[in-house]
């Protein structure tokens, strides 16, 4: 029965993922892609490491998936395999998108990965399935056995693999969407950078207006293509203030009545490319990099693309925090997504996971990765200077990124993600509509989910 709900589970995951085009936060990312470059080349690193015997005669091979090939670090476990000599790691990079329907695939026919890399919003559903392992007696024993190093993570290194009493993995990192901005542009038309929505959209008409945007330039960049799960959409309305229920985004609410006309007043104002229906995350990014969009909402992990193609910080271009819904500032909250490393129900030596885990969080280890490419819940390395020095906007943003709350989640998050990348197209291309109208209908349809 178990093999027969998870072949069931597999099927309907992958179609639901397929219709949500999920490639979130965003993921996690590189100029056209959610979180990162997508690596497909198999990685095995552990192909030519020797294995030596540990002291009861037992050689150990695990095997590991991450995500994206840049969240690898630079010295591809050679480190560990040197200090675990019974240990031999095996990488491969499973992107992302495709991730659970492939583990579920493997663990259904027991060819599972021991620790894979994924969304953070999938572990509801992974865990109905019974297919994650429970970290919680093994974090126990790390704290107990090396409080400092245990001690430098921050919480939502734990939390985002948390469910139902568990820990189910690690998140190695998290990565915020910040507002950027074109400062100079901002400068030229003698313009103060906005604090709230509403500003956005005044300093947007403005700019249209003030002649410093050629044809082809526009405002502000939005992803709303299908090809791409609404997370975006989701950062912004966190930090409109918006509400979850049991992870469900509760849109019929001042703050999503809010957010779907912000999104209609782009489009009738043209503030946003007239194409923007279908642009993907690396067409949004795209545009501002390119000069095309004066401002935007971007993961951190572009910050360090767009400083090597559009200018130093600062000259061109600076980054904050996302603005607040006028009147609601003591509802605005930061918010970040996660892309932990999660752990099999099937292993059969969790000690070594644990090890493979402590190698990926270790300040040596994760300070190149979080420099030049996702923060890291290591707050060791998100306080040095040395990483104040590599991303300069990250000291000002300091605090509110150890304040982002990770957006909710579900066991019905792919139906979740369905409903509001339609509610979000639905939006854009009538933006004369009622938004309470509008949010209205699409609310019926996140209820019917529970």
């Amino acid at each position: 029965m178990k093999k027969n709900l998870l072949f069931l589970f597999v099927f309907l995951l992958i179609g639901m993922l397929t219709l949500a085009a999920c490639s979130s936060n965003g993921g996690e990312e590189d100029a056209s892609t959610d979180e990162g470059s997508v690596d497909n080349d198999s990685n095995d690193s552990g192909e030519d490491n020797e294995q030596a015997s540990s002291d009861d005669g037992e050689n150990i091979t695990l095997t590991v998936w991450f995500g994206r090939g840049d969240f690898i670090p630079e010295d591809n476990f050679e480190t560990f395999h040197e200090e675990n000599p019974n240990i031999t790691v095996e990488t491969d990079v499973i992107p992302l998108e495709q991730s659970v329907s492939d583990f579920i695939r493997n663990f259904n026919a027991g060819n599972a990965p021991d620790i894979f890399q994924t969304y953070h919003e999938n572990i509801p559903a992974l865990n109905t399935q019974n297919a994650l392992y429970d970290m919680t007696s093994q974090y126990e024993e790390w704290e107990a056995n090396d409080p400092d190093s245990y001690n430098k993570l921050m919480p939502q290194a734990f939390d985002v693999t948390s469910y139902d009493g568990a820990i189910h993995g690690l998140g190695v990192h998290m990565g915020p969407r910040w507002h950027v901005y074109r400062n100079d542009l901002f400068e030229e038309a003698g313009l103060d950078f906005p604090e709230t929505w509403d500003d956005v959209i005044e300093s947007g008409i403005a700019l249209r207006d003030s002649g410093l945007l050629e044809d082809g330039q526009y405002a502000y960049a939005i992803v709303a293509g299908a090809d791409n799960a609404p997370n975006w959409f989701q950062s912004q309305f966190q930090a409109m203030g918006g509400e979850y229920v049991d992870g469900v985004p509760q849109m019929d609410t001042e703050a999503g009545h809010y957010l779907i006309d912000f999104y209609q007043t782009l489009k009738k104002e043209e503030l946003i490319h007239p194409e923007s229906i279908s642009w993907t995350s690396g067409e949004m990014r795209g545009a501002f990099i390119g000069e095309n969009a004066a401002m935007a909402t971007i993961g951190d992990n572009i910050f360090p693309v767009i400083k090597e193609d559009l200018s130093e910080y600062g000259e061109k271009w600076v980054a904050s925090t996302q603005p607040h819904r006028p009147g609601a500032e003591d509802k605005w909250r930061p918010n970040a997504s996660s892309w932990p490393m999660v752990v099999s129900q099937d292993i059969e030596h969790p000690e070594a996971v644990t090890k493979v885990l402590q190698y990926l969080i270790d300040t040596e280890t994760v300070r190149e990765v979080a420099h030049r490419y996702q923060p890291t819940t290591n707050s060791e390395v998100m306080t040095e200077q040395e990483y104040f020095e590599a991303k300069p906007w990250q000291e000002e943003l300091a605090e509110p990124f150890g304040e982002a709350e990770m957006i909710p989640s579900s066991t019905v998050h792919p139906q979740v993600m369905s409903v509001l990348l339609e509610l979000m197209q639905y939006t854009i291309t009538n933006p004369d509509e009622d938004p309470a109208s509008i949010a209205e209908t699409y609310q019926a349809q996140l209820d019917d989910l529970g």
